[in-house]
């Protein structure tokens, strides 16, 4: 025992000092307290990319179901989408016969051209959901997208090396998912996740597809898999879902020191599992009431309630543009990051209503010049929000963010500002606005001109040189 102790506290003191002194990642406690880069901080706004074998047969509930966990929900006899599937495509019809059924395609460039026209500074690709599907060529498993189907590509291959050619100024993150739901050696009782997979309407076992046998999910599959993954593609973002059972610290210890020796810095989500690293935490299709401790992001659909397509969703149920930048601005304002997803189909096409969005949301940051109201910004220190409002900060410079339409024609902020004889305070178009301190020494601004504007969210700035 003293022996065991000894060697514990010497493997601890070193590894204490290699942390610290050399900044290398070597046991597991010092990959636990890797720090979210200042890229990402700065980074605010990131689109999300769900494409895959779901995209297919790409249906849900609109506005109550993910349309990318169709496997999932088909197996399940009250659901909507067992009797959707039975219908449409018949009780011997596997989930993983859609691989066949449908040739994917991808569009790399009018994906990263939407990127680029909403002005997010990164984005997130799906290498693999939970339904097992690679989209890269791994050499882990044949259950992958570039061995099955009718056209066999390395999609992941494809976007990043178009990514790092053409926009370089974006950052490249890849979401992966830790488990898979069906696949015959994972099984996770705290999840309800397990295989192998049955024909929901036979209840006979059926095969997972191309799936090589073995014996240890994730040190066989799942560690191998993201160590592939952070090795030939080096993404500045590892996008992590679900966590559950892992062996996380094995391959962030590799992909830190690796990122560490390129000079570069990389980020991990809070999803890879107990015990992992967390760089940072996230929060999907809600928002947060008060500014989070630690650095967060929020990611939601222009879908009202889907990452994957959902061919049912009416182009009038998209979220809106206004609705859209209220995300990002409420998010943005507290502290975090918003990460918006757009889901291509089966043939790489973006729908009308998302690509506009996506659009939208880019002409917005252009109209309140965003690379400092948003980017350069930080959150103002006296409050987040007050009602309606939103506050963001630059060194000179306080920006107010109204998320519902003007009325009347005053507006007073009941936060203290730093208004001086000298201060400017303007609209986002750079307009001066008369304003005065009211009885209570809050800042009265009139209105009554701005109110009659159309931006999806209005915005003054308060300027002291």
């Amino acid at each position: 025992m003293k022996h065991f102790n000894r060697v514990t506290l010497t493997h601890s003191l070193l590894c204490h000092f290699l942390t610290y002194h050399i900044h290398v990642y070597v046991c597991k406690r010092s990959v636990q307290k890797h720090k979210v880069p200042r890229w990402l901080q700065q980074a605010k706004f990131g689109i999300f990319i769900h494409w895959g074998v779901y995209s297919i047969p790409a249906w849900g509930p609109v506005g109550k179901e993910y349309s990318e966990w169709y496997w999932w929900q088909m197996n399940h006899p009250n659901d909507p989408t067992h009797a959707y599937h039975r219908e449409h495509y018949g009780e011997n019809f596997t989930y993983d016969d859609f691989v066949d059924r449908t040739a994917l395609q991808s569009d790399p460039r009018a994906w990263l051209d939407l990127v680029d026209a909403s002005h997010a500074r990164y984005f997130v690709f799906t290498t693999k959901h939970h339904d097992g599907f690679a989209a890269w060529n791994t050499s882990v498993t044949d259950r992958s997208l570039a061995k099955m189907g009718q056209n066999r590509r390395d999609f992941v291959q494809e976007l990043i090396s178009t990514a790092k050619q053409d926009y370089p100024h974006l950052k490249r993150g890849l979401y992966f998912s830790m488990p898979e739901w069906y696949h015959p050696a994972y099984r996770d009782d705290d999840l309800g996740w397990h295989g192998p997979p049955i024909n929901p309407y036979t209840n006979q076992t059926i095969p997972y597809t191309n799936s090589r046998p073995i014996q240890d999910f994730v040190n066989e599959l799942q560690v191998p898999q993201a160590t592939e993954l952070v090795t030939r593609f080096e993404p500045d973002l590892f996008w992590c879902d679900i966590g559950g059972i892992n062996n996380s610290t094995v391959w962030q210890s590799d992909y830190f020191n690796r990122a560490l020796k390129q000079g570069r810095q990389v980020a991990v989500n809070d999803r890879c599992g107990t015990g992992s690293a967390a760089d940072y935490t996230t929060v999907e299709y809600k928002q947060v009431g008060t500014m989070p401790t630690h650095f967060w992001e929020s990611t939601r659909g222009i879908d009202p309630y889907s990452f994957g397509y959902n061919r049912a969703t009416p182009a009038n149920e998209y979220a809106s543009t206004q609705e859209l930048v209220q995300s990002l601005v409420d998010a943005v304002a507290k502290g975090g990051n918003f990460l918006l997803n757009m889901g291509p189909d089966a043939s790489g096409q973006v729908v009308a209503p998302m690509a506009n969005r996506l659009r939208e949301v880019g002409a917005w940051l252009d109209a309140v010049d965003g690379d400092k109201s948003i980017f350069a910004s930080t959150p103002y220190w006296v409050a987040a929000e007050s009602g309606h409002l939103r506050f963001t900060a630059t060194d000179d410079t306080v920006y107010i963010f109204r998320l519902e339409p003007l009325t009347g024609t005053t507006l007073v902020v009941n936060v203290s500002l730093p208004l001086s004889d000298t201060s400017l305070v303007q609209d986002y178009q750079g307009r001066a606005l008369a304003w005065e301190l009211n009885e209570a020494g809050f800042l009265s601004v009139d209105v009554s001109q701005a109110r009659h504007d159309t931006i999806p969210v209005w915005m003054m700035q308060i300027k002291n040189s």
